[in-house]
């Protein structure tokens, strides 16, 4: 083979392996050491995440992917914090990487002991399943979740009609 088909033969191969990764989650462990608000932590990685920005503490910023939590200074946003401290604070938890945003936070379907945090924060009433960012197997079972929150009455749909964040940020951002 020559060395110029060779040279193809290897970027198409390159090619073909890249676009493979961007498609399906990658894993990825890590231990949180801070819990931002109710969709966003700081971890400590196992090992390095190409593209993930890299704090002075050597941690990362994860961010749950296919929610959206009300930020901390919207009603239910500190509980929406606490909820996900809870679930994950100090744990070592299990990442399904999905991207890195272009903040360079981690973009990632979270697992502790096999719950679905990103799941579990929409099912106690603390999160909106964000269609736009969902994925299946996810979609269905999450939008199901956020049904059922509404339905009981749980976490911020107590409230009547609880601004969405995205709303929230376009307001008062």
């Amino acid at each position: 083979m020559s060395k110029k088909l060779a040279k193809v033969v290897f970027i198409v191969a390159l090619f073909i392996f890249l676009s493979s990764v961007s498609l399906y989650a990658f894993p990825a462990t890590c231990t949180v050491t801070r819990v931002l608000d109710g969709d966003t932590f700081y971890c400590l990685p196992q090992y390095t995440i190409p593209g993930a920005k890299i704090h002075k503490d050597r941690t990362i910023s994860v961010r749950l992917r296919g929610v959206d939590a009300p930020e901390k200074q919207q009603p239910y946003g500190v509980d929406a914090k606490e909820s996900l401290k809870e679930l994950v604070g100090g744990k070592t938890v299990d990442l399904k990487v999905k991207e890195v945003d272009r903040y360079g936070r981690v973009v990632a379907y979270v697992f502790i002991n096999n719950i679905n945090a990103n799941l579990e924060q929409i099912k106690r009433g603390y999160a909106w399943a964000y269609a736009e960012y969902l994925d299946r197997p996810y979609l269905s079972e999450f939008y199901e979740a956020e049904k059922q929150a509404r339905k009981q009455r749980l976490g911020l749909w107590r409230e009547i009609n609880p601004m969405p964040p995205w709303e929230w940020r376009k307001k008062y951002r």
